[in-house]
């Protein structure tokens, strides 16, 4: 099959119609993408919105396109499933592509492949964005799917696997509030305009996406950062449901390590993220202050919790996370030092 747009509908009959557009951005996804199309079959409330699909393969090898193509030939009647290709390797590339073929001009909700959202998910996150206009950017809540029982350290590690539950009521993602917080990417609702004023140039990010050699990751945090340094608000809108399928091996201790301190290589770039970009060198000037702060943090938690790193797995996690903070203004040094260990 080649890798074009498959659509279930004319795209010319829908192009001034569609309210809502679903983006799934996947590489090598066919195993995985079924159980979210499954989940986006099921949408119910959806009588009076006109919404699409899209599908975005970012450069896959494998059977997505085809899989996809299955779907869209029995697609439900409310809607159509489109399938893009993507060449340039990285989500962030994926989610442009998303945004550039997206027939929606207002709202566009972003999952992952193994994202699968609540029945009602897109008429909650339509209804949302419906009834406030001045909000550029949302998200909600993340529960964990899990193939077989939590390990006992679960509750202690979620956060690192994107599972988060910020409560039942609504509240604005404010830029004054301490800790600054955003939504987190799954599931995360964006205004078209509000991307298209607020979101950078590939290029011209400081964070490229996520590194497999050391797991640092953070564009999703500063792609959120620039919606909420701008007009735009932020919010939590916990009518939303996603269910976030971890499989087994993400839950194995030798990978959660490694996941931890890639949390905390991300932690310099997503601080400058933080920052409007005039502010950003006097914030590079505190980098021996933020070094040395960050050191004497490491010290003092491994001499308080010595005695039980070894036993509370959490703890441990929490500890890689603080060294690869303090790795992170250097974390071209940090590769440079385990290369030369091979």
């Amino acid at each position: 099959m080649s890798k074009a747009c498959v659509s279930l509908k004319p795209i010319e009959s829908m192009a001034s119609q569609v309210h809502f557009t679903v983006t799934i951005c996947t590489y090598n996804g066919a195993e995985r993408i079924p159980e979210v199309l499954d989940q986006l079959q099921k949408q119910v409330g959806t009588e009076a919105i006109e919404w699409e699909v899209v599908v975005v393969d970012n450069n896959s090898s494998d059977r997505t396109a085809e899989v996809v193509a299955g779907y869209a030939q029995n697609w439900r009647k409310d809607s159509q499933l489109r399938y893009i290709f993507e060449p340039k390797q990285g989500v962030f590339y994926a989610r442009i592509k998303a945004v550039e073929s997206a027939q929606s001009n207002d709202l566009i909700g972003f999952l992952d492949d193994d994202n699968l959202p609540a029945e009602n998910w897109v008429a909650e996150a339509f209804r949302f964005g419906k009834e406030n206009p001045q909000v550029g950017a949302y998200g909600g809540i993340i529960h964990a799917k899990l193939d077989e029982n939590p390990p006992p350290y679960f509750e202690q590690v979620k956060g690192y696997l994107t599972i988060f539950n910020r409560g039942k009521t609504a509240f604005c993602y404010k830029r004054s509030d301490k800790p600054r917080r955003v939504p987190p990417a799954p599931g995360v609702v964006i205004r078209k305009k509000t991307w298209e004023e607020t979101i950078p140039p590939p290029e011209k990010l400081l964070i490229a996406g996520r590194d497999e050699k050391t797991m640092a990751a953070g564009e999703d945090a500063e792609m959120m950062f620039y919606i909420q340094n701008s007009k735009w608000e932020v919010w939590h809108n916990p009518k939303m449901e996603i269910w976030h399928h971890i499989p087994p091996h993400r839950l194995e201790k030798d990978y959660l390590l490694k996941l931890a301190r890639g949390y905390g290589f991300s932690i310099h770039l997503t601080r400058l993220a933080r920052y409007y970009p005039w502010q950003r060198p006097f914030i590079l000037l505190l980098t021996p202050f933020y070094t040395l702060r960050d050191s004497l943090k490491v010290v003092n938690y491994y001499l308080r919790h010595k005695e039980i790193i070894a036993k509370d797995f959490g703890k441990a996690c929490e500890l890689e996370c603080m060294i690869g903070q303090v790795y992170s203004p250097f974390i071209k040094l940090y590769e440079l030092r385990e290369a030369l260990k091979k």
